[in-house]
């Protein structure tokens, strides 16, 4: 054979060679169009609907892998609704106050997204994005952060403060705290009003019909400050012209602030019937005297202090936080910039390399407000009629504070995926199920909690957010107390979070009561002088702690689609 022919063969086979590499190198999916592609993908979204259980199939993962398949799923906790609630994450806010748990629930948006098997990686192997949504979130149960063990303690009244100057024989006996502030005590009359100065001594003829050790129906209403040309004597220590029930619903009741795991109301502060550190240090007491005053481990009805029920959405990714420059974030903090959430798993066993089947990191914000309780309220000025309610008019009831922006960022999260087609009790089409926990140390972040009134923790009535509301004195009910239509909030009934941002102008209600701080700088500080001392215009509207969250289980559904 001639040299020239030998060059021929050589060329043509090197030919073959490089056709045949083409051939094996080119991804699959190369050989696709766009509009091909996106003919698959509606394909493949009609069969996983119709049919869950073709995650399963590995025909069907290599023909999503081919086209780079996003199915669109909803992780949703499973149980949360119940007394046996299995997510839950701990939170350490440090040596003095301590670990608390947080029970979780909610849902959150994501996508599975399948790979085309050119990009590596054991079948299976699938991204998971988890994506911010204004609907899909987490709930969590109330954080209770500070305790005071007088709200509950024995033989304590919520009236003590009030009647002292009057009867100081009632403070000896009865000390100030929240003990009686409860549906099932003796002191709630069948109007469901708590008595005031309720076993007092004797009361006199025309409240509630006949002398008795009774108390008055409620806290007395005078139509004067003083004598000033009255006639009458209708001032304080003379005849009430009406009194201003205080009702004791179920709302208000101390033991409403209660344990439990289930997620979303703002009195359960989680699964631990006993949240709070104690010892003789926390809580020294006093040496008992008529049974009052013994030292007793702070429960949950001793929160003076807690979180509303959270909302915690994911962050969009790249989002950066301010956090020391923000007015209503963490101060004293560092600027963080969030990431994105989610990361991989594996639908069929763990992750190649790894002794799991999920990895993803989460990064979640919220906003907090404080609710806090009053207890031991001071002594204050008579109940005039047509005058603003003074402060102790919160004397053992809620506050709500305005809200603090939070981020909790790089919460690292390991677990299994199990496929498990099916419907769930309401009807949802299910395609798998996970359990996720905590993958190596604690999520370290800053929380900060407010510290200013805002609003009354009851309904707003009478427009008393906006307009400034007066003591009425018009008689409803045959004990001569005051309508409750008529009183500034509804203490039947709760008010959600406010959306007003912490040390903002509070409502009109909470303004006249003098319950907030005198007034203060734009940043909640005072403005700094030679002439008033101060060196520094801080705020102390909030007060910020570190904190390690530790996510102890969740276990979640994964749904198709969006939703609920």
């Amino acid at each position: 054979m001639s040299s020239r022919h030998t060059r021929s063969l050589f060329g043509v086979m090197l030919a073959v060679v490089f056709a045949l590499s083409a051939v094996i190198v080119a991804p699959a999916s190369a050989k696709l169009s766009k509009s091909q592609k996106a003919h698959i993908r509606h394909q493949l979204r009609k069969q996983i609907k119709k049919n869950p259980k073709l995650i399963r199939s590995k025909h069907f993962i290599k023909k999503a892998s081919l086209v780079n398949f996003k199915l669109p799923v909803t992780i949703r906790l499973r149980g949360a609704n119940a007394a046996t609630n299995p997510n839950n994450a701990t939170i350490d806010l440090g040596q003095s106050l301590g670990q608390r748990e947080v029970d979780l629930g909610g849902t959150l948006a994501a996508e599975i997204v399948f790979h085309d098997s050119y990009d590596g990686g054991a079948l299976g192997n699938v991204d998971l994005n988890i994506l911010p949504s204004s609907t899909r979130v987490l709930t969590s149960t109330s954080i209770p952060l500070l305790w005071n063990n007088q709200i509950s303690r024995t033989g304590t009244s919520w009236d003590s403060n009030l009647l002292a100057g009057s009867a100081p024989s009632y403070s000896a006996l009865f000390p100030a705290g929240c003990g009686n502030v409860h549906t099932s005590d003796p002191s709630v009359n069948s109007s469901g009003n708590l008595q005031f100065g309720y076993g007092a001594g004797p009361q006199p003829v025309g409240h509630f019909g006949a002398v008795g050790a009774g108390g008055l129906p409620g806290v007395p209403i005078y139509s004067q400050v003083g004598p000033g040309g009255s006639t009458t004597n209708d001032y304080p220590g003379g005849t009430p012209a009406a009194f201003a029930p205080a009702h004791i619903a179920a709302v208000d009741d101390i033991n409403a602030v209660t344990a439990s795991k289930i997620p979303g109301n703002n009195d359960y502060v989680g699964g631990n019937p006993d949240p709070f550190p104690y010892s003789t240090q926390s809580d020294p007491g006093t040496a008992p005297t008529n049974g009052i005053g013994t030292t007793n481990a702070p429960t949950t009805a001793d929160t003076v202090l807690r979180t509303n029920a959270l909302k915690l959405s994911v962050d969009p990714a790249g989002t950066e936080v301010p956090i020391t420059a923000t007015t209503d974030g963490v101060s004293g903090s560092q600027n963080i910039v969030t990431g994105k959430s989610g990361g991989q798993a594996n639908l069929f066993g763990n992750i190649p390399g790894k002794g799991y089947g999920i990895d993803v990191t989460v990064n979640l914000g919220t906003q907090i407000n404080s609710i806090l309780r009053v207890v031991d309220q001071d002594a204050f000025e008579p109940l005039i009629a047509g005058g603003n309610w003074p402060a102790a008019v919160f004397s053992c009831g809620q506050i709500w504070t305005g809200a603090v922006e939070n981020h909790i960022p790089a919460v690292h999260l390991k677990g299994n995926l199990r496929i498990s087609p099916g419907i769930t009790a309401d009807g949802k089409l299910r395609i798998a199920k996970a359990t996720l926990n905590q993958l190596g140390d604690a999520s370290r972040f800053a929380v900060a909690a407010c510290l200013v009134p805002y609003a009354a923790y009851n309904k707003e009535q009478i427009s008393s957010d906006t307009v400034t509301p007066s003591v009425p004195s018009t008689l409803a009910a045959p004990d001569e107390t005051v309508s409750l239509a008529s009183l500034p909030v509804d203490s039947t009934a709760t008010r959600g979070a406010p959306a007003a941002a912490c040390n903002s102008a509070p409502t009109a209600f909470v303004a006249s009561t003098a319950l907030p701080p005198s007034t203060v700088n734009a940043l909640g500080g005072v403005n700094a002088s030679a002439f008033n001392g101060y060196t520094v215009n801080n705020s102390g509207s909030t007060v910020s702690v570190a904190a390690d969250l530790t996510v102890n289980n969740v276990s979640a559904d994964v749904l198709i689609g969006d939703v609920g």
